[in-house]
């Protein structure tokens, strides 16, 4: 099994390699998520859901929200999700791919004006909170992200985010999981990887699927994800400071968390 968490084995995981997120990875990036991301349009769309849900909850009419990790702002973003179903939303985008932060400012200034900016930040620094988005928020939202965090900056980092949300703010994010338990563990990924070849092209894949799952785990070495279990992420995200925490949504590998200040 690759990049599975092993405490008394490994060494302190480093975090995502920011340098995956480029070129293809960024121009093509709506396509390789509908090959790699099972139901993708409906972790986006719910966590639209969720935003516009405590939006009319608490009366926000103007609701400014951080995306970290917000991508290149095509339509399968989260960015571009908010900002087209969430009336008067003012989201700041963050990304530590500097290509990633410029096709989002192509795509969606145009479209959206003032109410969309974004910058090149990496949560895996401690300087993260550049000036420029060093605010308090109604939401903090992520898609797909946060399981790029190393382990020395997952609970400072859970932390900051909890001290920039606003009173009875809200954090929403979708996040890689994997079970403790070895026998699932390999079932769940073994989804994933038949997911993504079932989603190619026949002309486009191996015609043997062990070559393929090959091809797929040295992708995934390269992109160094950060596997936890659902309950290290809701410890992490409890220990923070937040009043109410829970997971409101999943499938295999992604579970929604839904954190409140």
């Amino acid at each position: 099994m690759e990049n599975r968490r092993n405490n008394s084995q490994q060494a302190s995981h480093p975090g995502g390699d920011t340098q995956f997120w480029q070129d293809e990875r960024v121009q093509k990036y709506d396509y390789q998520q509908q090959l790699l991301s099972e139901k993708k349009e409906d972790v986006q769309a719910n966590i639209t859901r969720i935003v516009n849900y405590f939006c009319q909850l608490h009366s926000i009419g103007e609701p400014k929200i951080l995306d970290v990790g917000c991508g290149p702002g095509t339509p399968m973003t989260l960015s571009s999700y908010i900002l087209d179903r969430v009336p008067r939303s003012i989201l700041v985008g963050v990304d530590s791919s500097e290509q990633m932060v410029e096709a989002a400012k192509g795509i969606l200034v145009p479209k959206y004006g003032n109410r969309f900016s974004s910058f090149v930040s990496d949560f895996n620094s401690d300087s993260f909170w550049m000036p420029e988005i060093d605010s308090k928020y109604d939401f903090i939202v992520s898609s797909g992200t946060l399981h790029y965090l190393s382990d020395k900056r997952t609970l400072p980092f859970m932390k900051e985010i909890f001290n920039h949300i606003k009173d009875r703010g809200v954090f929403v994010s979708c996040m890689g999981s994997h079970p403790t338990i070895q026998e699932i563990a390999e079932m769940v990924h073994l989804f994933r990887v038949e997911f993504t070849y079932n989603q190619l092209e026949e002309e486009k894949r191996p015609r043997e699927f062990p070559e393929f799952k090959k091809i797929f785990e040295e992708t995934d070495r390269k992109a160094n994800v950060n596997w936890r279990s659902s309950k290290d992420w809701l410890g992490a995200i409890q220990s923070a400071g937040f009043r109410k925490v829970d997971i409101v949504w999943h499938l295999w590998v992604r579970s929604i968390y839904l954190a409140l200040a």
